[in-house]
């Protein structure tokens, strides 16, 4: 990174800077609960920009917080740039480089094999794409999940694409002094046409691993995905996870639904749900589920999104 940015010319550089946000916000009820208002996705806001040096690479940074849109407090009380703290360089042919704090690869993709885009909130499948598994492992409940799908002090690395193949991995520069490993993950993403296929591996702090391969294919107005992922947690026996989805769209409707199962334990999850949108940016969106786990529970939620 300094030697790419030592050679590039200052004279010549271009800065852009662009903020950016997601809003997210609804009613909910579920069976033997109260009425809530409620989140169907994370909501941030963010800065990111860069700034294009010769030799056709460019400086980049992403800034980005994470709130409750309902109450306005950050997301997690000891993480204020929750979402992504990183500086990096990208060029066509270098790939990009980022340092920082950020998604892992497997969650950077695993949201795109599933029609509630991973959100774990409502009639979302996300349990059941990755079951137990996360990306701290050693200091979940302690910091509050925070790095649940992050690495922090961390290198992040995607290759250019090639033959409609990319690579990206990550790796956790500063070791914790509770850690039995250093965390390191990968992934291997494939598009072409209708079809858009990702394989994913990432052990944790403690030694955990998980396997996830995810596949989407367009048919017309018509969208088949899912996941099937195995993770191996200490001391326990493998917990195999599988996620069957799809979506319909016409113009502004979208129609979405999925089934997920945990094969370790027996649970499982049916949803379905509508999407109408206002704009490219403003959707509305009523969800129905129902939860089989130690007790069976549905739900229902409705609604709003702006994104900018």
């Amino acid at each position: 990174m300094l030697v790419a940015a030592t050679v590039s010319t200052p004279l010549a550089a271009q800065t852009s800077v662009v903020p950016y946000g997601y809003f997210d916000l609804g009613i909910a009820r579920e069976s033997g609960s109260a009425t809530r208002v409620d989140r169907g996705f994370n909501n941030w806001l963010g800065l990111k920009g860069e700034e294009k040096l010769s030799a056709g690479l460019a400086t980049t940074f992403v800034l980005e917080t994470r709130f409750d849109l309902d109450t306005g407090e950050q997301e997690r009380p000891k993480t204020y740039w929750q979402g992504e703290t990183t500086v990096g360089l990208k060029g066509e042919r270098f790939g990009r480089l980022r340092l920082g704090r950020a998604m892992t690869p497997l969650w950077q993709n695993v949201w795109e094999y599933e029609p509630w885009m991973n959100s774990g909130f409502n009639a979302s499948l996300a349990a059941y794409q990755t079951g137990r598994y996360t990306s701290d492992g050693i200091h979940d409940a302690e910091l509050g999940y925070a790095d649940f799908s992050r690495f922090g002090d961390a290198l992040f690395y995607g290759t250019p694409d090639f033959y409609g193949m990319n690579v990206q991995t990550a790796v956790k520069l500063e070791t914790d002094a509770a850690a039995d490993s250093r965390p390191v993950g990968g992934a291997i993403r494939y598009t072409t046409g209708p079809l858009r296929a990702v394989f994913a591996y990432e052990r944790n702090a403690h030694r955990d691993d998980i396997r996830l391969l995810g596949a989407r294919y367009l048919i017309g107005p018509t969208e088949i995905m899912g996941s099937c992922a195995r993770n191996r947690l200490r001391g326990s026996e493998p917990e195999d996870t599988c996620v069957l989805a799809g979506t319909y769209t016409v113009d502004r409707h979208t129609i979405r639904a999925g089934y997920g199962h945990n094969r370790l334990n027996g649970d499982h999850k049916l949803s379905a749900g509508y999407v109408y949108a206002f704009s490219r940016n403003v959707t509305t969106y009523v969800d129905l589920y129902q939860d089989h786990r130690t007790e069976r529970y549905k739900g229902m939620a409705i609604g709003m999104t702006y994104s900018f």
